[in-house]
């Protein structure tokens, strides 16, 4: 057996264990629609507390459903790109390539350096899987996924484009279009209220270097306003039919955040090259 991983209170790496252990809880209560089982696998190799990490029902709910929409996003441009390049912008310690590859596809982790050396302390390599250390607002990273003209690539990021100032979400949006034309991307975000909320949560935890600046208040509006690139963008308004397994007042909440465009999830669509 592996010697367990060791990590500090207050460090980065302990920051990495709330959507871990999120997604953990969240395939317990509800297997049939979380399937990540690897997170526990992940919890197990860590030398830490997890337990004290009792974040109530609906946090954990959020964190399985973030990872969730993306795969099924993800999944359906698989379906007709197998072998697409997918790029995780802040990866931490997702398991998303478990779930959705192709046998074909390509996989891409960016996250800090930090990151990137704990995540590979934890997951074993593999074939098709890159993993880059590097602030993704350093578009350097678009030189390193290994890309050719031609290629598909879908982009994806859970909970991670509310720590990006504005104009830096506008920039990676406007890069990614013209860098790789005809790509997807996946991504959630939080209108003004309810980010002002998730803020305070966030300041009572003692966290003061965690601060989200990044908010949408008309999705399809804003996104298409970043780039002359951007040629869709679609909001999700409803949770899929697989999440009437949940009980019908969470379903009520999600579904009222989602219409209301309080936290929800864009899927944009870049122009192709030709255009």
């Amino acid at each position: 057996m592996k010697e367990k991983v060791t990590i500090k209170k207050g460090s980065v790496q302990e920051t990495l264990m709330l959507p871990l252990y999120g997604r953990y809880k969240a395939n317990q209560r509800y297997p049939e629609l979380f399937r990540d089982t690897t997170a526990k696998k992940i919890i197990d190799r860590i030398d830490y507390d997890i337990e004290q990490a009792d974040m109530g029902k609906i946090p954990q709910i959020v964190y399985g459903m973030r990872q969730d929409i993306v795969e099924r996003t993800a999944k359906r441009f698989l379906a007709s790109h197998p072998d697409a390049i997918v790029i995780s912008i802040g990866c931490g310690l997702d398991t998303i390539f478990d779930h959705i590859d192709t046998g074909t596809c390509r996989f891409v982790n960016i996250d800090f350096p930090e990151v990137i050396e704990f995540r590979t302390t934890l997951f074993e390599p593999r074939n098709r899987e890159i993993n880059i250390g590097l602030d993704a607002n350093n578009h350097a990273w678009m030189d390193m996924i290994g890309y050719n003209p031609g290629d598909d690539v879908f982009v994806m990021s859970c909970g991670v484009l509310f720590y990006f100032q504005r104009e830096d979400v506008r920039n990676l949006i406007d890069a990614i279009g013209h860098r790789f034309p005809g790509a997807a991307m996946c991504f959630d975000y939080e209108n003004a209220k309810m980010l002002a909320r998730s803020n305070r949560s966030v300041r009572k935890t003692g966290n003061k270097g965690a601060y989200m600046p990044f908010s949408m208040e008309d999705g399809e509006k804003e996104i298409k306003a970043f780039s002359d690139t951007v040629e869709s963008v679609s909001v999700l308004r409803e949770l899929p039919p697989e999440y009437s397994c949940i009980p019908g007042l969470y379903r009520w909440f999600f579904n009222r955040c989602l219409r209301t465009g309080s936290m929800t999830f864009a899927e944009v669509k870049f122009k192709g090259g030709d255009q």
